[in-house]
Parts: structure tokens; sequence; C-alpha cells
């Protein structure tokens, strides 16, 4: 990985000579892209920095990552991340149970000797990385961060809003040291205005962009949703997209950006129509538990214990073929529900109806007899029946990973299937594990200075107390 940022964007680039200005060009340089798809990942040859935390920031990278980029994860050893690799260092039996499925996501329930490369909040966005180990807030520690990104491509970040100013490293400076150099910040509310120094997590922030609102049951107050973290997987999506459209543009500019995304503010776009609505008519929405405005739509109970099934029916055509498959039953015949309109306004004694007759069968009974009969439905799956649906089973979406500390189990795949060459699939590394690479071979550091950035605190491959004591 020689070269300047520039110089390493190799066959997954249009060259500049060749770049779209006519429709001969425009083809040629479709006819590039493909030839270079055929054989290498589109974001082969770039360098990602990951500084993130949580679970956005993290996803961005694993979608880079995915795609063929090398990301090196930046790690302190001396600042345990809560909620990236575990709730905390070295949790108790106690704390475990207390915590939940957060706290106790771990191979068989056991923390082990690497507590901190064992939990699933880690570990499933994890593949592929390179893992080193630097803390930041020392001058010499700076220095090297610095010499980092001067060989990158990609900086990806969604720390405290405040955290870069901090360190010294923020956009100025990067871009100064590298004007090359993709910035991707994810504050949650933004850079700039009243509350972009909060603090928070997904929780908080999704109540901030009024999501929390309109989620939920009908008649129980927002206080009694559970936490979802959609604004997480959603910013990580959006964010790997702003990365790769910036990469598209500096093709053509050869300058590099600093992208900010407000993760509330992204998540904002997922009720816009609500937005629009309470603007234009002044209307507040309410939460609509499981129906739909134009749709008979509702989550019913089956005959067995806490098990749910999903239907929708659109139109007087899945009306009829759905009273059909529950066999044409009197109730069925009301005037009322002749139309849509009146069955909507009738929903409450529907659903009583359909709840009848989904309490004697199954959920996969229900799912299969209606789909069969082409009316939507589906089974509400708790995570064992995933791992053993054989949809998900014959989509091959569960793939087995190795972690260096968990040994080899089933993992969330790739998002997305294609027709290109196959994305990254590589083993999960532990904190610190390929320093020796990052400091030698990226930095070219010899033994000598390997031995002195261990010696001033910035090699570990485990998180450690004030005394310098693993944790």
């Amino acid at each position: 990985m020689a070269g300047t940022p520039a110089q390493r964007l190799g066959s997954a680039s249009i060259p500049s000579p060749y770049w779209p200005n006519s429709p001969v060009e425009s083809q040629l340089a479709t006819e590039i892209v493909q030839r270079s798809m055929m054989s290498h990942l589109p974001l082969e040859g770039l360098r990602v920095i990951d500084m993130t935390v949580v679970w956005s920031g993290p996803t961005v990278t694993m979608l880079l990552s995915d795609l063929g980029a090398e990301v090196i994860r930046v790690d302190n050893p001396w600042l345990f991340p809560s909620s990236t690799r575990g709730l905390v260092a070295r949790p108790t039996e106690a704390q475990m149970k207390m915590m939940g499925t957060m706290g106790r996501a771990y191979p068989d329930g056991q923390t082990g000797d690497r507590p901190q490369d064992r939990h699933a909040m880690f570990n499933w966005h994890a593949r592929g990385k390179k893992l080193m180990t630097l803390d930041l807030r020392k001058k010499s520690g700076r220095e090297i961060f610095l010499e980092m990104i001067k060989s990158a491509d990609v900086f990806v970040e969604n720390n405290n809003v405040s955290v870069l100013e901090h360190l010294g490293i923020d956009w100025p400076v990067l871009h100064e040291t590298n004007p090359a150099l993709i910035l991707l910040r994810m504050p949650p509310a933004g850079i700039g205005g009243k509350y972009s120094t909060y603090l928070g997590f997904g929780a908080h922030f999704e109540a901030f962009s009024g999501i929390t609102a309109v989620r939920g049951y009908a008649d129980s107050a927002p206080a009694t949703t559970t936490s979802v973290f959609q604004m997480d997987p959603a910013s990580g999506s959006v964010g790997a997209f702003a990365v790769m459209a910036a990469l598209r543009r500096r093709q053509t500019t050869g300058q590099g950006d600093l992208i900010v995304l407000p993760q509330v503010e992204n998540e904002m776009n997922h009720i816009g129509e609500m937005f629009i609505d309470a603007a234009a008519n002044g209307h507040d929405s309410q939460p609509m538990t499981n129906r739909d405005l134009n749709f008979v739509q509702g989550v019913y109970p089956t005959n067995e214990d806490d098990r749910f099934v999903s239907i929708t029916i659109r139109d007087d055509d899945e009306w009829h073929r759905a009273t059909e498959v529950m066999g044409n039953p009197d109730w069925a015949a009301d005037d009322r529900f002749l139309t849509q309109a009146g069955r909507l306004a009738s929903q409450d004694d529907i659903d009583a109806e359909i709840t009848n007759w989904t309490r004697t069968r199954t959920r996969n009974e229900v799912f299969t007899l209606l789909q069969n009969a082409h009316v939507p439905a589906g089974p509400i799956m708790l995570e064992d029946d995933v791992f053993s649906d054989p949809h998900v089973k014959a989509r091959g979406f569960l793939r087995k990973n190795t972690g260096s500390a968990t040994g080899t189990h089933l993992y969330p795949g790739h998002q997305w299937k294609w027709s290109g060459p196959p994305m990254k699939w590589s083993p999960i590394g532990g904190l610190g594990a390929d320093n020796e690479y990052v400091y030698k071979e990226v930095l070219g550091f010899s033994d000598e200075q390997y031995a002195d950035a261990d010696r001033e605190g910035h090699i570990a491959v485990s998180y450690l107390d004030a005394a310098g004591n693993p944790i």
C-alpha cells in the first residue's frame, strides 16, 4: 500500500483521462469499471482509519471493509469503551444477569480471559479489521496518529463532538496533514447548534428525533416503549454511502472532504411524511401500534404460547381471499366489511374475529395458508426461530466466522448479494492483534521505535488500569 492516497486508488477508480465528458468516453469509463469489478472489490487499495464506538460508526467501517478497504481500528488501551466491547470491562455474573442481553452476550455466557474480545457488541462488526492500540492523549500518540493519517484515504469517527478538537486532530489539522483525506464525523446532533455537545446514545437521540413518540402502542405512553436503536444501523449504511460518494468526487477533484452526518437528522428522514403532515396540517402523529392508515393490518396471537403472526389485507381481492382461507365465516359477510373504508372503520371488530381464527393455528400454519392465497403474512420470529428458519438457511445469510477469543460461531452475513467479486469475509481479531503490522509495516517503525512505543504505553493487548495492569 505504498504511495499517496490518490496514487493508491488502483483499478477501482476511473483514470482521469477517461472521465466521461461525452457518450463515447462515458461508455469507455463504464467498460473500465466493469473490467475492474471482475477481479477487484470497489474499495481495494484504500485505507480507512477507524476510531469509532458502539454501533453506528463501526457499521460504516465494516461495510467499507466488506467492499475491500483496509480498515485499521484504533483503540486506546487506557480507556475502556463502554457499549463497544461490552458494558463493563470484566462483568461479574451478577452484573451480567442485571444487564440482560447486552450484558451477557458472551459465548456460553462466559467472559473468559479476554472479555473485550468476546462480546457480541464488538465481534459482529469487527470482521476483517486490523486492530491496533494507541494513546492519542499523549503527544507521541498524536504524532503517530498524524503520521498514519498521511497514508490514509478515509477517517471515520463517531465520538462526542469535542473529542477531535480536544485531541488536537480536528479537521483543519487533518486536512493540512493529508489534503486528500475524507473525514466522516457522525455527531448525534451535528456540529453547531444548541444541542450539539449533548451526550447520549441511540435511546436518547431517537427520542430527540421524534421517532419514539410514534412507536409503540396507541394507548400507552412513550415511556413504555423499549430501545430499538434503529438510529445506529441506519446511520451506518448512510455513512458508508456518504464516504463512497466522497471517494467518487475525489477522483475528479483530488481533494478530500469533511462529511458531517448528524444521526438525529438522518433518523428524522425515516418519518419525514409525519413532519410534512405536522407542518402542512398541524397534525401530530400518534403511535399506530401494528396498524396502518390504509390497510387492515395487525399482529395476532396463535395457539403457541406468546407467539404471533402479522397479517395485512390491502384491498377487496385480498379480503375475499383471506376470508376464504378462514372458511368464509358468517361474520365476514357483514355489510360494514364490504369496502376497505368500512373495514378500516371497524378494525377492532375484525381484529377480534381474526384473532379467534389465528388462535386455533400455529404461526407457520397461518403464514403458509395466507401466503399460498397471496395475502401478505409473516410469523413474528425470535432469534432462535431465525437461526432455524429454512429460508434463512437456504439464503446462507448466517455465516460462520472465527474470533480470536470466541471460536467459531454463526454471524449475520453481508447485507446484499451481487454479481461482483466475493466480498471480504475475514476472521475477527483481538485488541492490539495487529500492532506489529501497523507500526512496522504501515508506519515503518524499526524494532527500536516499536519498543519505544511499547514503553510509552501505546502497545497493549488488554485494557489497562491506571497502574498499567490488565483489567
